[in-house]
């Protein structure tokens, strides 16, 4: 498998290295002089010849190779195509690349923090539309572009692990689909909330691993193979110390005591196109169908990992597959929370 370096890959921070600062936190205006508070002079460079090391290859995937993250997704070429396929649809379906009161935060503030950012697609179409914030993205491999504008940083961090930067840094933190990096999400929250800046905005989303039938019928009914397709992923999970998290997200910000004005919204997307759907969400049903495909590749390894012999991880794949392709009325939930630290 071929690895793409990116010179803007730092161990802790992803810094231009044809930029005359050696710091992103030289940069000047618009960005607060008080930049320097992210303890960035802690950080070296990631040579490019070491690229190779962060990665390992398993059964014909790419995975990561350093630290101990739950992580048990590829990410190679293939699930990078299906993250950002999967970014561009979310945005199809929901109107938006956030919920909440994301555009009064940036406008009054000038930095975010993006969690387990991957591709960093979210990232630069942030950078895109909020061009005078601050944009950092982390995650535990070095998979972003090699080409980010000059208000975007990524950085390889283990959001298991406490952040580098300093309490009360940010103003808008991100978590999108983290739930399968992250060992403890109510830790997480903590740490979330000591880089955040009091009235500082955090956006949770993740997806439901389950599906349900659109008109509110039992699934286990009428897509019985799909069901023991995701019962499978799911104790696969667990065996990984990774549960569903989605809808105790609302709760444990609460618990928390951080955090207040909490908010929750949940999308149906369809997972394929049926007869009374538009002419738009059939579409987004048959894109979404084609990435779940893709997402049935990427578990393929996991599952035989985890004690499944290769002809029965097919048949469960081929299972949901089909039904995926010939009953209408499926939809997986698509979860956001937002709220605004205390």
């Amino acid at each position: 498998m071929a690895i793409e370096p990116s010179p803007r890959h730092l161990n802790a921070t992803y810094s231009d290295s044809s930029s005359e600062s050696d710091s992103p936190d030289e940069i000047a205006p618009p960005w607060p002089e008080s930049d320097h508070s992210d303890t960035s002079s802690d950080v070296t460079e990631l040579d490019q010849d070491d690229f190779p090391n962060y990665f390992e290859e398993r059964n014909g995937r790419l995975f990561p190779s350093h630290g101990n993250p739950p992580y048990p997704l590829p990410v190679d070429a293939d699930e990078q195509q299906r993250a950002n396929l999967q970014h561009a649809l979310l945005f199809r379906l929901t109107g938006e690349h956030y919920r909440g009161p994301v555009q009064r935060v940036l406008r009054e503030k000038r930095r975010a923090l993006d969690l387990c950012t991957g591709t960093g697609q979210w990232v630069l179409d942030m950078a895109h539309e909020f061009p005078n914030v601050r944009w950092h993205g982390i995650d535990i491999v070095p998979i972003a572009t090699r080409r980010p504008p000059d208000n975007v940083y990524f950085e390889m961090a283990d959001v298991n692990q406490a952040f580098r930067f300093q309490a009360e840094y940010f103003d808008f933190v991100h978590a999108r689909a983290v739930s399968m990096a992250v060992r403890d999400y109510p830790v997480l929250l903590d740490e979330v909330a000591r880089v955040l800046r009091p009235g500082g905005l955090f956006l949770a989303c993740e997806w439901g691993r389950c599906v349900e039938m659109a008109d509110g019928r039992d699934p286990r009914l009428f897509v019985p193979r799909t069901c023991d397709f995701f019962n499978a992923v799911n104790q696969a999970l667990v065996s990984r110390g990774i549960t569903a998290i989605a809808a105790h997200i609302p709760t444990w910000l609460q618990e928390s005591g951080h955090f207040n004005h909490i908010r929750r919204h949940v999308f149906k997307m369809p997972l394929g196109a049926s007869p009374r759907d538009s002419q738009e969400r059939g579409e987004i049903g048959t894109q979404f169908k084609n990435i779940m495909r893709l997402y049935a590749n990427s578990m393929r390894v996991m599952l035989i990992e985890t004690g499944w012999n290769s002809s029965e991880v097919e048949a469960l794949i081929r299972g949901y597959l089909y039904e995926m392709d010939t009953v209408p009325g499926i939809v997986c939930l698509y979860s956001t929370v937002y709220a605004r630290r205390i």
